[in-house]
């Protein structure tokens, strides 16, 4: 029997020789580095994004293919954003999804990853000081150290 890795697995665990990082496991481990504890979810359909539950809705990172499970050496460009709680559990109207992060795919693999958890960072950092909530200048400073709300 093939031995079948988890998504944690690949995200986490020492990989043996020969096996190809996936693509989430880079900018896992940056946001986790952050203080961040992204954590997977599965989206549906074999796809996984990385989540993080903040205070009125959660983040979702994935590339921009909607899966972070594609081998690194095939990934285009990281995707993250805010997803408000919806008003009812009928509310399917995604106009309220905020882009904190769209990578255009121009910058390299380990680039993408820093770019990403960056602005994640900062967004996050901008949220827990009531700061306004949205995407922020990439250029502005990035935060390394924040509480997070629960």
């Amino acid at each position: 029997m093939p031995f079948v890795r988890t998504i944690e697995s690949a995200l986490t665990d020492r990989l043996p020789h020969g096996e190809s990082p996936i693509s989430g496991r880079a900018v896992h481990q940056a946001l986790r580095q952050r203080g961040l504890p992204f954590e997977p979810v599965h989206t549906g359909g074999g796809y996984f994004a990385l989540s993080l539950l903040v205070p009125g809705g959660e983040i979702l990172v994935t590339d921009d293919d909607g899966q972070i499970t594609s081998p690194a050496e095939f990934h285009n460009a990281w995707l993250a954003c805010f997803y408000p709680r919806p008003a009812s559990p009928f509310d399917a109207d995604e106009d309220d999804v905020v882009d904190i992060y769209v990578g255009d795919g121009s910058l390299s693999f380990a680039d993408d990853c820093v770019a990403c958890t960056d602005a994640v960072a900062r967004w996050v950092a901008a949220r827990s000081t009531n700061a306004p909530v949205g995407p922020l200048d990439a250029t502005a400073p990035a935060a390394t150290a924040f509480t997070l709300a629960t």
